[in-house]
């Protein structure tokens, strides 16, 4: 990725999170019986906008720095083995059930910023299940952010 797209997806992330954080911050303004569906996209944006902030330089960097910390908990520095990699997935798939139960059954304003640090576990994870679903959702969730940043002036 260039330096140019790595700073224009970091503007992304950062300006959705920010729509989000502020419809938040406003949320008492409106309809209690929005609520649920305001929060329901609050978490969505947040997750969306966790999956840009991945693949910029700082989140690429973080990611690298992490498996070097986690290569050095393992019996070996291959990554997928040893406690370390196995703690990372349990995570990832707990944040990822967090998100969707949040999603479905319990949409509240605390999940929001737990659905903007999964996708960085979940890109953390090795290969297996809980990579697969950062894969699937990685895509469309860009879209979504760079389409949120553009109608928001970014």
């Amino acid at each position: 990725m260039s330096s140019a797209a790595s700073w224009a997806g970091s503007g992304f992330a950062v300006i959705t999170a920010g729509l989000c954080w502020l419809l938040l911050r406003h949320l008492n303004h409106l309809p209690s019986n929005t609520h649920p569906w305001l929060h329901r996209l609050v978490i969505v944006g947040m997750y969306c906008a966790g999956v840009a902030f991945v693949f910029t330089a700082a989140g690429q960097w973080i990611l690298s720095h992490a498996q070097g910390i986690l290569g050095l908990v393992g019996a070996s520095t291959a990554p997928g083995s040893g406690l370390g990699w196995a703690l990372v997935t349990l995570a990832a798939l707990a944040l990822a059930a967090a998100v969707a139960v949040a999603l479905i059954w319990t949409p509240n304003a605390q999940y929001a910023y737990v659905a903007l640090a999964a996708p960085l576990v979940l890109a953390l994870a090795p290969a297996g299940f809980a990579h697969h679903i950062f894969d699937v959702t990685a895509a469309p969730a860009q879209q979504l952010v760079a389409g949120i940043a553009t109608w928001a002036g970014g």
